[in-house]
């Protein structure tokens, strides 16, 4: 924890990977900022943006990936940011090794930019 009470960063991006895990869409957008952005990290295009789009985009992936589930392999953090290096399983298209970097103020994830390789 960080001086004000306020979660440290790697403490949401560990609480969002639990509720994502669990498929809790509330527990995950509790922890979501409400104009948040997630973005390809190589290109910086925003692929959902807003609250309610992530919760819309989230509801569906989990609706439809009923064994979805993400490890993460190592864990790094910098400031406002945890950077994860993860593997989600349950994907139609195999599993994808991922970095994501959650970008984490006053307590609730504003941005998640990521990079996928397909896992070989």
């Amino acid at each position: 924890m960080v001086e004000n009470n306020t979660p440290a960063p790697r403490e949401i991006a560990d609480r969002q990977l639990v509720a994502y895990n669990a498929h809790d869409i509330d527990a995950f957008m509790a922890l979501i900022a409400e104009g948040a952005v997630l973005a390809d990290l190589s290109t910086g295009e925003v692929s959902v943006k807003g609250h309610n789009n992530i919760r819309d985009f989230y509801c569906a992936r989990f609706g439809d990936n009923p064994d979805l589930h993400c490890e993460v392999h190592n864990r790094m953090d910098l400031g406002d940011f945890a950077i994860d290096y993860e593997t989600v399983t349950g994907l139609p298209g195999g599993a994808v090794d991922i970095i994501a970097i959650y970008e984490v103020k006053n307590g609730l994830i504003q941005s998640i930019k990521f990079a996928r390789q397909a896992k070989t």
